[in-house]
């Protein structure tokens, strides 16, 4: 039997000294081409990649890998799928921002639905959080759930607006007016984690740009912890696992916080006119 939560682990620890060899260095700045998700690949980047890609192959025979930077590699029919990005909130990395992690979610199946194991190491704190499927989320081995923050106008809310379309900015001012704290870190992997830990209330991305490599982990950890998600209108959030799947996401720490948002991203023909 495959023991993935041993191997996610160490793959953490692994992108962590890749990420401090290099921290502060034009070297790892470098440019590598240009990814399969479409950005600048980085040195960083793709040795971090290549250090988790590696050590997985070492010890899982039967596997495919959908990454960031590489893109897909192995059969469409393995036992198990690999989604990673290396070093989410790369921009974070490149500036010196302290926000970035390392994102690595393992599925048994083709949708976002089928995460077996979750993990995101914050590659600033050194803080692990980790999943499996129907056996709840921990940061660094110990239990986490959800906030109870039930008061959207007392809640802390990530929300992403990177090139975001200025129908979805405008879509999300009532919501922005509505919270106390409205706030986007860079890295959506984490923010799911910091989600699933209490640290803010709920997420909010309708950019129509999410991907699976960005958000598989992060969701597990979360809705494990107690967290609920849905895509802007209310349905489910079961994306594919692809690299060309882009969708939207709102994810609060209970049903109540949910339906607040939702209500507000959705407002009655009465409330607009």
């Amino acid at each position: 039997m495959v023991n993935w939560e041993s191997i996610l682990k160490e793959a953490g620890e692994q992108v962590q000294g890749v990420s401090d060899r290099y921290s502060g260095k034009e070297t790892g700045r470098e440019a590598q081409g240009q990814g399969a998700g479409g950005d600048i690949t980085m040195r960083v980047d793709a040795e971090a990649e290549k250090s988790i890609m590696e050590l997985v192959k070492g010890q899982v025979d039967d596997v495919r890998f959908v990454t960031e930077e590489a893109g897909v590699d192995g059969e469409a029919d393995a036992e198990w799928t690999v989604v990673i990005d290396p070093i989410d909130g790369s921009m974070n990395w490149a500036r010196g921002l302290p926000f970035y992690c390392t994102s690595i979610a393992v599925l048994d199946g083709p949708t976002l639905q089928e995460a077996r194991f979750g993990l995101v190491r914050n590659l600033i704190t050194e803080e692990t959080y980790f999943a499996e499927r129907g056996r709840g989320a921990e940061r660094d081995g110990k239990p986490i759930r959800t906030s109870k923050q039930r008061k959207l106008q007392d809640a802390c809310v990530g929300i992403d607006m990177s090139k975001a379309p200025r129908y979805a900015i405008e879509r999300l001012v009532p919501l922005i007016a509505a919270v106390r704290k409205p706030a986007h870190f860079g890295a959506n992997a984490l923010e799911q984690a910091f989600l699933a830990d209490g640290k803010v209330d709920a997420f909010v991305d309708i950019r129509e740009r999410m991907r699976v490599v960005d958000f598989a982990a992060g969701y597990l950890i979360a809705t494990e912890a107690g967290a609920v998600m849905s895509d802007p209108a209310g349905g489910p959030v079961n994306t594919k696992v692809s690299l060309e799947e882009k969708f939207n996401v709102v994810a609060s720490c209970n049903l109540t916080i949910q339906e607040s948002i939702l209500k507000l991203l959705n407002p009655s023909p009465r409330a607009r006119s």
